[in-house]
């Protein structure tokens, strides 16, 4: 079975890794010039509150005020953080948690920089054409969307090797590893929120053909060849039935593969899908999920025993608010399934375990501020734990939150932290913390003192959509 070969040679890597408080206003901070704009950079003006269970224990702060710098994604590898944004990434010594170093803020614009790392290679997300793939390119449409590729054996000056163009560039993109072929794959996820014609690079983002068929219910598959990275391309494009989202919006926003059980979940927008990854070159659909509730199928990711999947709703798009006192409990909520349950192509309505969302209101804090908070459930991973299934959120302007779903049908909070200033985009845990990327502040790394988090494994490494092995 391909992933077991690939989990016992990862264990390699391993052996050489081895060599609530009262609530208290925001001011207004800084400013809300960009706020109109797909995911604010910087923050709205919101309420404040923490847990006791939920401490703060390092922190590198934005390092640049301009409103292009937006943190977005996280990766991990050893002790080494790599924490995107939009005008580039940061490479962050973590090994200390509480006094953590930031060892370059490198410059390389294009959005949205979802980040995964491998071994001394970093993959980079880019969605914003470009004039060519290097980092003194230009906004230019049409132009470069896709893959960067850098190398990073030396963190303090990495160097890009390769941009890898695919079609509506890369929103997201998720690593499988495969070592025993001595490569990774990456499968990008794009949707068509707008047209671009082909460019010099020979991307393209269309939505129909000339009969009027769909162009992008499909994802592509970058191979990464571990010895030549240089040479690394699209090996595929498989597509996936698929419900039109909006009038010819098509495409998935995330994804989340177990490697050892062979399985993918899709957040496509319309629809929740699980995936068959046994051919991981020609991942096929094996169930579709409805929810009349989830507004955007934005994120999921898997229990590690892999009987659970958890789709977030990013509503609004994440720049609206979804969390003031006239929004149901629903809306832009997390939603619990059993896999399964999805189990027809065809698609149905599965009925959900539960939902969840945060349950602090995200209102104005004076007459005149321009909107409510944005607000939503965002990026998050599970703890791979033997005690229980806990997650860790993100929500936006409410910070980031900790929930206890080992009775899926009943899911609570464990605590949370909502710091001034916060718009947290990703919050993850990793050996030991939660580790957060957020628009206001930068990077936060929190530590949980709860028994939910008893029995955590130490990985040699993460990206949050490559879950790697069961935690029974």
């Amino acid at each position: 079975m391909r992933a077991g070969r690939s989990w016992s040679l990862a264990a390699v890597v391993v052996a050489v890794l081895a060599v609530a408080a009262p609530a208290a206003a925001h001011d207004y901070g800084l400013g809300s010039s960009w706020l109109t704009e797909d995911h604010p950079g910087w923050y709205w003006p919101s309420t404040s509150s923490q847990t006791p269970n939920f401490e703060l224990v390092g922190r590198i702060e934005r390092t640049k005020p301009l409103s292009t710098y937006r943190n977005s994604d996280l990766a991990f590898w050893g002790r080494l953080a790599y924490a995107g944004h939009y005008d580039g990434f940061q490479i962050i010594d973590a090994g200390d948690p509480r006094k953590p170093q930031q060892l370059v803020d490198f410059a390389c614009p294009g959005s949205q920089h979802d980040v995964s790392v491998w071994q001394h290679l970093l993959f980079v997300s880019v969605e914003t054409p470009r004039s060519s793939p290097a980092c003194d390119s230009v906004t230019q449409a049409p132009g470069f969307e896709g893959i960067r590729i850098f190398d990073v054996s030396n963190p303090r000056s990495p160097h890009l090797i390769k941009g890898v163009p695919t079609d509506c560039g890369s929103h997201t993109h998720t690593l499988v590893p495969d070592p025993s072929h001595g490569r990774v794959l990456l499968y990008v996820a794009s949707y068509t929120a707008s047209e671009l014609a082909p460019s010099p690079y020979g991307n393209e983002c269309k939505r129909f053909d000339a009969a009027g068929k769909p162009l992008h219910n499909k994802i592509s598959i970058v191979e990464v060849p571990l010895g030549d990275p240089a040479e690394a391309r699209v090996i595929g494009e498989p597509r996936f039935p698929q419900k039109e989202y909006r009038t010819g919006w098509y495409g998935c926003h995330d994804i989340t593969v177990f490697v050892e059980l062979e399985m993918a979940a899709g957040a496509c927008m319309g629809e929740g899908q699980i995936w068959d990854i046994s051919d991981p070159e020609h991942p096929r659909t094996v169930g579709r999920v409805f929810n009349p509730s989830v507004e955007f199928w934005h994120s999921a990711t898997f229990s590690y025993d892999g009987r659970r999947v958890i789709f977030g709703d990013e509503a609004g798009g994440g720049t609206r608010p979804a969390c003031t006192s006239s929004d149901p409990a629903t809306r832009g909520a997390l939603w619990f399934y059993d896999v399964q349950a999805i189990d027809e192509v065809e698609g149905e309505a599965v009925p959900p375990r539960s939902s969840w969302k945060v349950p602090r209101i995200q209102e104005k804090l004076t007459p005149e501020q321009e909107q409510d908070p944005n607000c939503t459930m965002h990026n998050f991973n599970t703890l791979p734990t033997e005690h229980g299934d806990v997650l860790v959120s993100s929500a936006y302007a409410a910070g980031t939150t900790m929930v206890d779903f080992t009775n899926p049908s009943k899911p609570r909070e464990v605590g949370h932290l909502d710091p001034h200033g916060a718009n947290t985009w990703s919050a993850y845990w990793y050996n030991g913390y939660v580790f957060t990327n957020d628009g206001g502040r930068g990077v936060d790394i929190l530590q949980v003192r709860d028994k939910a988090t008893k029995g955590s494994r130490t990985l040699p490494f993460s990206n949050p959509q490559t879950q790697i092995s069961q935690v029974p």
